[in-house]
């Protein structure tokens, strides 16, 4: 074939991408790498009793031949229109928001609805002016580095690290520089944050709820790990209803990432404007997800799983990887992010002499996978000095792959400050 001559948009996918570091990286572990110890991706947990729910669901259904129109038919390019009216009901209970089934869009997960949102907000306007998304706080998740079409699209403030306790600090939102002027399209953070698995207080969503709504523009929150499910928080936070708010939920976490169901929850004239897109990309999407998931919500069965089973079992994780760390880190100068949510630890190795990404090489050939701390900055011109010296590590794995990872990885620091090359001890 003759060499491509690629667009604009082609060379934008033409290069080195973090997210596909990480996913290269799951794809060689399902491939067989039992090798490898996996603390890098983002791979929910098989929670055992939701694992359980969903493979019962799955049965009946299909016994009671109810799938035969998921696998057959196209769908409504809005989603399922009994299931959107299910989770509307869901919010309005739980979380008091006044939304309805229009209000509700199903895209192919959350990839897809940020793809959407970004590309549909952000790049040049009739006029010609230039429109971009402003993440307030970073480090910010490694995922909407690539999403954006518009090259310039992507901007972000670096958040302050405030130390908070021995071996323990937090990131805030740097209010006083934060610059929203007419070129801001949208605000957009992650909560609980990827990669740090801090939680923006109440009082940081009311002020940034106030910005966008003095701005007029809207604010984006992804609740990937987040509030009402699949609940993987460890503290209490609220997040009230606002005509500027558009909130992307996902069922990858709650148990189904290889289902992929993203979900939008946004005004309707926002939902519209999404569903063209839906419709034009994929005409509609996989259906199934929605299916196996709608009776957790219409029933509120989903309440008690993340109550009982899903948050208990992942603040445990946490606990046992935070411990992990503070014993086989002894003596090095590390911090630990307080870990408020999600399923990551975010490690900083102070005065590391070698950047985050030669770390993540060197543990590769141990057989360890982390992510490297200088991909988790979208929309910076280039990553802190701070975010070369974190890794990012999964707990969402048996502990006893855990305990082994963070002990090379510990391994692999002191070697790093002692000048010996990867594997010496």
């Amino acid at each position: 074939m003759n060499r491509l001559h690629l667009s604009s948009i082609g060379d934008h996918f033409n290069k080195e991408s973090g997210t596909r570091l990480l996913m290269d990286d799951l794809g060689e572990v399902q491939r067989g790498g039992q090798h490898f110890l996996n603390l890098g991706g983002g791979n929910p947990s098989h929670v055992p009793a939701v694992h359980e729910w969903f493979s019962r669901r799955l049965a009946e259904l299909s016994a009671a031949r109810s799938l035969d129109t998921v696998f057959a038919t196209y769908d409504e390019p809005q989603g399922p229109a009994d299931f959107r009216e299910v989770f509307a009901k869901f919010l309005c209970a739980r979380l008091g928001w006044p939304v309805s089934a229009e209000n509700i869009l199903c895209t192919s997960g959350s990839q897809a609805s940020f793809f959407m949102l970004f590309n549909v907000l952000a790049g040049r306007d009739k006029q010609g002016d230039a429109r971009r998304i402003l993440f307030p706080q970073s480090p910010e998740y490694i995922g909407y580095s690539d999403l954006c079409l518009f090259e310039e699209g992507l901007t972000a403030t670096a958040s302050k690290a405030i130390p908070t306790a021995t071996n323990r600090f937090r990131y805030e939102i740097d209010f006083d520089a934060l610059n929203i002027d007419e070129t801001i399209a949208a605000l957009c953070v992650s909560r609980p944050t990827n990669p740090s698995g801090g939680v923006c207080s109440d009082e940081e969503m009311r002020e940034l709820t106030a910005l966008a709504m003095r701005h007029e523009i809207p604010l984006i929150v992804d609740c990937a790990y987040g509030e009402p499910f699949p609940g993987i928080t460890f503290g209490p936070s609220q997040l009230p209803w606002s005509e500027n708010l558009i909130v992307c939920f996902s069922l990858s976490k709650l148990g189904l990432p290889g289902l992929r169901v993203g979900i939008v929850v946004a005004q309707p004239d926002v939902i519209g404007l999404l569903t063209n897109m839906n419709t034009a990309m994929m005409l509609t999407t996989n259906s199934l997800g929605s299916r196996l998931a709608s009776e957790l919500f219409e029933s509120h069965k989903l309440v008690d799983l993340v109550d009982t089973e899903i948050r208990p079992f992942y603040r445990d994780r946490a606990n046992n990887a935070v411990a992990l760390c503070d014993r086989y880190f002894v003596g090095l100068d590390y911090l630990l992010h307080e870990p408020g949510g999600a399923i990551f630890l975010w490690i900083w190795f102070r005065n590391l002499p070698i950047r985050s990404a030669e770390l993540y090489k060197r543990l590769k050939q141990r057989g360890v996978l982390i992510i490297p701390g200088h991909l988790f900055a979208p929309g910076l011109s280039e990553p802190t000095h701070q975010m070369s010296e974190c890794i990012r590590v999964s707990y969402a794995q048996p502990p006893e792959i855990v305990e082994k990872g963070i002990a090379i990885i510990a391994e692999e620091v002191r070697a790093a400050f002692e000048c010996k090359p990867s594997g010496s001890s």
